[in-house]
């Protein structure tokens, strides 16, 4: 146990100092680098991208590959650095400097075990955005979640639609082809098998085997359910992030401009239907950049709809009450929908799979930087099984059930961190978590892929720099409730085959707090325990969902332009009209690439319309 104290002490001291780095690097960023950068007053721009995150980045860059475009990145976060790409660091940004640090407002139906019965959300404040800090996994997503987008009168958006660009996005690793798609040499991502995973791994993929389930890879297969070892955007065992795979050779390009620390406050818009560019700020001082063509909304789920509410795009309402001019009335924020997991530390072990002594030693530092191997690049989830619920028919419906699995659990560094970024209440953690610590657990989790439940983004203030309120109204559905409890039982059956057993896996039979008078293992009992232990998956879609102009719940059409206004996009997360049935980073990746080439294919058509008749004021090439 003294070991254990000295080991958390050090961790501990650790994220201290990687804290003091991270200050110190935006400091040098700002204040010294900074100092001899000039901002013009008033520049123009072709094109103007707001966020440079996983889409942003994939659509600025691709614009750029055009030398005529003049092309502006603009970022609210600071840059980053190559600690950063460490893959088991990705806990230890959160709450840092390169974290939104979003936290949910109360939630009625769930979070119960969590402080304030609300959900943190770490979201990437940095450029690479949420790609520099999450847990790096790979998945397409089911047939079905985009002919599902399709049938809904978004014409190009089917599963045969979308595939080409999932495709583009991944670098050929001997299994992904690229089926006569045209690759850019000017930057590539790198998705492969993780190269570093615990023996429970193999133990949980012999048991899904012995259940009759099937072992697949569902990123390149015809079949969409079973298990798999999670695969990850990872080069030589480091984060391949949106900035290291296509950014950092095109930021050298003379017409590609990004500016960090310089978040965008507001769309200004010369008529209801026209935007002529943005206002953002820098050490201090508002600039206002011009656009010639287009400005493109790609700061995510939660930020891009809040810019579109300060611009007076959004619910007349709420904007009324704020006393924001209204210049169109849209259901900006609406339709909120996240992943949510629970059963986190429910797998006790014979054995401790992942340390804290093995991941703070130096031999763990010399392996990941040699070797691309080792500790450093363990990943928060080693597997992950996608299954239909009872409420879902597998013939026509995708799978609303995710098991995914990691080596260790919430107590993994004795309430240091960890605790902290989930949020758990200090009674949830004295009274069920505290005697887990030191003793040798592991985390198999159902997520809930499918949510009925929506929630909602609106703006607390009219501040810029005010974070707006989140809620996402976790479980308000009780169908989200039976199918976690479904999830559950989903675990205790693979912790019951053999193959688990002879490993030593099983269920952790200790009740959790404030649902001590349920019957253990009852379906009230695993009821109150995921309204406890509701967690975040962080993956937050939806609040600019894509839709014909008739859909009164749309902001977007499926050009991904703002309904009403003729040259703004959106162009990330937000537009998804439901969640997909995967990790949400390769459909963002898609949608990249997908809106980049929509605007290419646009401009290309005005300017031959345009030169056929012949008219002075012709687009550039």
């Amino acid at each position: 146990m003294c070991l254990q104290r000295i080991l958390v002490w050090i961790y501990s001291a650790g994220i201290a100092g990687l804290s003091t780095i991270f200050y110190c690097y935006y400091l040098y960023n700002e204040n010294v680098k900074g100092y001899f950068e000039t901002e013009e007053n008033v520049p123009f721009y072709d094109f103007i991208v707001v966020g440079a995150g996983t889409a942003g980045i994939i659509v600025a860059t691709r614009l750029a590959e055009n030398p005529s475009n003049k092309v502006l990145l603009l970022e609210a976060g600071d840059e980053s650095n190559f600690i950063l790409d460490i893959p088991a660091f990705a806990p230890l940004l959160q709450l840092s400097h390169y974290d939104w640090k979003y936290i949910t407002e109360p939630q009625k139906h769930a979070c119960f075990g969590l402080e304030n019965n609300s959900s943190r959300w770490p979201r990437g404040k940095v450029v690479g955005g949420s790609s520099r800090i999450n847990y790096a996994l790979y998945v397409r997503g089911h047939q079905q979640d985009f002919d599902s987008w399709s049938s809904d009168e978004n014409e190009g958006w089917s599963y045969s639609d979308v595939l080409p660009y999932f495709k583009k996005s991944e670098k050929q690793k001997g299994k992904y082809k690229h089926d006569g798609i045209h690759h850019s040499d000017k930057g590539e991502w790198s998705v492969t098998d993780p190269p570093s995973v615990s023996k429970m791994a193999g133990a949980i993929l012999s048991a899904v085997e012995e259940l009759g389930l099937d072992k697949v890879d569902i990123n390149n297969g015809k079949k969409k359910t079973g298990f798999m070892l999670a695969q990850a955007n990872l080069e030589n065992g480091a984060r391949c992030s949106a900035e290291t795979a296509m950014l950092k050779e095109a930021s050298k390009w003379d017409n590609l401009k990004v500016i960090a620390n310089a978040p965008v406050e507001k769309i200004v818009f010369q008529s209801y239907s026209t935007a002529q560019g943005v206002i953002y700020s820098k050490q201090g001082e508002k600039y206002f950049a011009k656009v010639t063509k287009e400005i493109i909304l790609s700061a995510g789920t939660i930020e891009t709809p809040k810019i579109l509410m300060l611009s007076g795009i959004g619910p007349k309402d709420h904007l009324r009450k704020l006393e924001i001019p209204v210049l169109w009335d849209l259901p900006v924020g609406q339709n909120l929908q996240d992943h949510i997991s629970t059963g986190t530390d429910l797998v006790l072990l014979n054995e401790t799979l992942v340390s804290l002594s093995s991941f703070a030693s130096p031999f763990a530092a010399a392996q990941y930087f040699y070797e691309g191997k080792g500790p450093w690049v363990t990943l928060a989830c080693e597997t992950i099984g996608f299954l239909h619920s009872s409420l879902a028919d597998p013939k026509t419906d995708a799978p609303d059930i995710q098991i995914m699995s990691a080596p260790f659990g919430l107590t993994f560094d004795g309430g240091s961190h960890l605790k902290k970024i989930i949020g758990i209440s200090d009674e949830t953690w004295a009274k069920y978590f505290q005697s887990l610590v030191g003793q040798p657990v592991a985390s198999v989790m159902p997520v809930l892929l499918k949510p009925r439940s929506r929630g909602e983004i609106l703006l607390s203030s009219t501040d810029p720099l005010d974070p707006p309120k989140i809620n996402p109204r976790y479980l308000s559905h009780p169908d989200d409730v039976k199918i976690l409890v479904e999830g559950i039982k989903i675990v205790k059956n693979i912790l019951k085959t053999k193959a688990m057993t002879e490993f030593g896996a099983r269920l952790n039979e200790m009740s959790l707090t404030g649902c001590d008078s349920f019957e253990f293992d009852s379906d009230e009992y695993w009821e109150c325990y995921s309204k406890h232990l509701t967690l975040t998956s962080y993956h937050p879609v939806g609040t600019c969902k894509m839709g014909h102009r008739s859909d009164k719940t749309a902001v977007v059409d499926y050009q991904l332009r703002v309904h009403g206004v003729e040259n703004v996009r959106v162009i990330d997360a937000s537009i998804m009209p439901t969640i997909v049935t995967a990790n949400t980073n390769a459909a963002t990746m898609m949608i990249g690439e997908k809106g980049a080439d929509m605007i290419k294919a646009q401009w290309k058509q005005k300017d031959e319309v345009c030169r056929a008749t012949k008219t002075d004021s012709c687009p550039s090439d």
